[in-house]
């Protein structure tokens, strides 16, 4: 995998935004960077961008951690590890094209329920399915993050991203050694790697300068146009 010189800057310049995007409002690198990298170059997805995403919310996660609320979040982290453990075992065996029309679907669902004023209960029992279909969707696409956003979309913007970061941190580790086992993870994967972490440094920096701009109220819109997008990509994908 050689790439020139105007992919290098596309590349980083494709990541510096998915990493701002996701450092102001806990998620986003995935939704953002996946449809544009694959235009770059198809190789670049599923198991580069899920590398770039772990660098991504290591950094954050000492940044952040004093705002996690893990007690919440762990619960979380159980059925996102389902999730991704059984993803990595459909895409041995089967199409993923049925399940991204079935989640987008299931996404654009839940948006609507919060546009009518619904606002889900943070419980043991919904985090657990939240992160068990954020891993599911993640693994098979590098694009899980509208589930579990869509649960705390109502917290503190400290407290979202914060949370959302350590899910996705501890599912990035889980999807990795996934892949790892059935050879999607190689050698040429950490050299992308390598090649975007300037991008991811830029933008999370970038975001630390300007993370006191965003207001919870506009975190929460990010986040239902970010879903709603995502759900889209996914239904449209699903038929090519």
């Amino acid at each position: 995998m050689e790439f020139d010189l105007i992919s290098l800057l596309l590349i980083n310049l494709v990541v510096f935004l998915g990493s701002l995007l996701q450092g102001l409002i806990g998620y986003g690198v995935g939704m953002f960077c996946a449809p544009l990298l694959f235009l770059i170059s198809p190789s670049l997805v599923p198991a580069p961008l899920i590398l770039i995403s772990t660098v991504l919310t290591i950094m954050m996660m000492a940044r952040d951690k004093r705002h996690l609320q893990f007690d919440q979040v762990s619960w979380a982290m159980k059925g996102g590890f389902v999730g991704t453990v059984l993803a990595g075992l459909v895409l041995k065996v089967a199409t993923k094209d049925q399940f991204e029309l079935f989640f987008g679907l299931l996404i654009l669902t839940a948006v609507l329920i919060s546009l009518l004023g619904f606002k889900p209960k943070v419980t043991k029992r919904n985090n657990v399915i939240a992160g068990f279909t954020s891993g599911f969707m993640g693994t098979l696409t590098a694009v899980g993050g509208p589930p579990i956003a869509l649960l705390y979309q109502h917290g503190a913007i400290k407290n979202i991203i914060a949370n959302l970061t350590a899910f996705f941190l501890f599912l990035n580790v889980v999807a990795i050694i996934t892949l790892a086992s059935i050879g999607e993870i190689t050698l040429t994967t950490l050299k992308v790697v390598v090649i975007a972490t300037p991008g991811v440094a830029l933008g999370l920096y970038a975001s630390t300068k300007a993370q006191g701009l965003v207001k919870a109220h506009l975190a929460q819109r990010w986040i239902l146009v970010l879903s709603t997008i995502t759900a889209v990509i996914a239904i449209v994908r699903s038929f090519y």
